[in-house]
């Protein structure tokens, strides 16, 4: 006799047996036992899991001669023939190779006949979804009233193709995929059964590879067993399959976790040396890194199970983010797709790899924003800290002196700039500075005197706005980020009294327009209000000549050339007929 494969051998033959359907063997041996069987049935589910299996252990149920329960004998002569395919009252039709017309006109005048030897005609149509329209139109009629004796199971992976039509007139199942745990546990007993030595890991191995298809892990188990000459280890799996064993999985889920990008493109790098096939990897991390999201959020999850010791699974789990593990996992299940398509696959493993290094950097730019302007605000709190600490802390008093001009030795040596700078501003020839009462803050006044940038009672000029601009800008950045994209690149032109005159360079239009908005326009007037003191009324134009920046002529430290080449900036000049027109 010839071998017979695995899962052909080892295929279940009782309600009890099928494995990871419970919700469906239930509702069946119930039906079965109580006489409330349905005329037809619609089997759906992925391949491997049991709906060609189900429907010939119904057929059974229905025609056994000798059951007791709802579970058939397997004894009589008519379960061994339906076992065997030998019976004529049990038929299997394969849709993908008979979906036209005439083999459903056949099926329609063949199912009036009576059983020859069972109790019913049992129809087991495989893959239906495969049918041609002509041919389920053909079908429909007999589908909702069949003759008594006739019992017509369709079985699909595709159920969304099957037509409404037909879909009402059957009691739906739906198959699930089966669980590792339940995969395992069934490879043991086959294993066991066929004499066959096989290793737990290479059992959790072909659990994870079978993606739930009972069939596909028999197969492999099969292929190893003949690989392994009866004895199956897990380094046979990963030869058979191509696949990377969990070790490399972890010790890249643990360089994705530590930021190790060299790391990870090194180990990337050797199991390209090694031949394995990287969308096969890029498919078992996505796999991995998704136990360790579920172990993180459910610690416990049963999907640890079936990627080795749990305590493993559970300690790598600690070492990511929650948005680092999402971040990671997303990026890697993207990449199996895009592998796929791709001819230089390794490169867009690589980039994904890369960018999950950098998973927590990886932000939206709403976070970005707000860290900075956090930095920003903690650098000003430490300007001004620094600032006060200075102003409150004593400088000392030159200590006497001994003849001849020198200090004593006890004393800091202070040079005569330094002595020269502890003078009160009287002693230098310099008026003492008055803060204006309706400047921005106190602080502002405060750190205006110690620097003695510029005076709050000095005469507001279109030099002075132009130098308060850039403090301006900062203001409305911090306040009104949306309106500060408007003025990036507008300039005061002109001045008269306190009506400000706005320019916008040629070709920007919009932002110009935008600026004149009412609600733009009156902060505007009300920041230069707050500044300045006094009423302010602002306008805009366009211009296309150039507009002079205080300290142009002047020796600046390069501020001005740093800014053009930093930004890109122009000077803008104006004549003082220009700037007298725009009034």
């Amino acid at each position: 006799m010839t071998y017979l494969a695995l899962y052909r051998k080892w295929r279940p033959q009782t309600f009890g047996e099928i494995i990871g359907q419970e919700h469906i063997t239930r509702t069946l041996k119930n039906a079965v036992e109580s006489g409330r069987t349905g005329h037809a049935y619609l089997f759906c589910g992925t391949r491997g899991t049991g709906k060609t299996t189900t429907a010939k252990v119904l057929a059974k149920a229905l025609n056994c001669t000798e059951r007791a329960g709802a579970e058939p004998c397997n004894r009589c002569e008519v379960c061994k023939s339906i076992t065997d395919g030998l019976s004529v009252d049990v038929i299997e039709i394969d849709a993908a190779s008979n979906r036209g017309i005439d083999e459903i006109r056949d099926l329609r005048e063949k199912i009036k006949f009576a059983p020859a030897v069972t109790r019913f005609r049992v129809y087991i149509i495989d893959e239906v979804h495969m049918l041609t329209n002509e041919a389920f139109n053909a079908l429909l009629k007999t589908l909702e009233e069949p003759p008594r004796h006739a019992v017509l199971i369709l079985a699909t992976t595709e159920p969304h193709k099957v037509p409404l039509t037909i879909l009402s007139r059957c009691q739906r199942f739906d198959f699930r995929r089966i669980g590792p745990a339940d995969i395992i546990k069934r490879l043991g007993e086959v294993a066991a059964g066929a004499g066959l030595e096989v290793e737990e890991e290479a059992l959790r191995l072909i659990a994870r590879a079978a993606e739930g298809g009972l069939r596909d892990a028999l197969s492999i188990l099969d292929q190893g067993a003949a690989f392994g000459e009866l004895k199956i280890t897990a380094a046979d799996v990963h030869n058979i399959l191509g696949t990377v064993k969990i070790d490399a999985l972890d010790r890249m889920a643990g360089h994705l976790a530590a930021g190790e990008t060299g790391q990870a493109l090194r180990l990337v790098a050797g199991l390209t040396s090694e031949g394995k096939d990287l969308r096969f990897f890029a498919r078992e991390m996505a796999g991995y890194l998704r136990g360790l999201l579920l172990e993180k959020i459910t610690p416990g999850s049963a999907a640890r199970e079936a990627w080795g010791d749990p305590a493993m699974i559970t300690a790598r789990a600690a070492e990511f983010s929650m948005e680092g593990l999402l971040r990671a996992v997303e990026l890697m299940a993207n990449t199996e797709q895009e592998m796929k398509w791709s001819s230089q696959p390794g490169i867009v493993l690589e980039l994904a790899l890369v960018k999950a290094c950098r998973a927590a950097m990886i932000t939206s730019e709403s976070s970005l924003l707000a860290r900075l302007e956090a930095v920003e605000e903690k650098l000003q709190m430490l300007g001004r800290a620094l600032s006060e600490k200075t102003a409150a802390t004593p400088k000392p008093a030159p200590r006497a002196g001994k003849p001849g001009g020198e200090y004593a030795s006890a004393g800091p040596v202070q040079t005569s700039l330094q002595g020269e700078t502890n003078k009160k501003p009287a002693e230098r020839g310099e008026k003492p500075f008055q803060p204006a009462a309706g400047d921005i803050s106190p602080e502002r006044g405060r750190r205006t005197q110690e620097s003695g940038a510029y005076s709050p009672k000095a005469e507001v000029n279109l030099a002075r706005v132009k130098n308060s601009w850039g403090e301006i800008m900062n203001l409305i950045r911090r306040e009104r980020l949306p309106f500060y994209h408007n003025y990036i690149k507008a300039q005061p032109l002109a001045l008269q009294g306190n009506s400000l005159v706005v320019g916008f360079p040629e070709g920007e239009d919009l932002a110009r327009e935008m600026a004149d908005r009412p609600e733009q326009k009156k902060y505007l007037e009300s920041l230069l209000q707050r500044i300045f003191q006094g009423e302010w009324q602002v306008s805009f134009k366009s211009y296309g000549g150039k507009v002079e920046t205080p300290g142009k002529k002047h020796d600046d430290g390069g501020q001005v050339l740093d800014a053009k080449r930093r930004f890109g900036g122009v000077e803008i000049i104006l004549d003082e007929e220009e700037e007298s027109s725009l009034f």
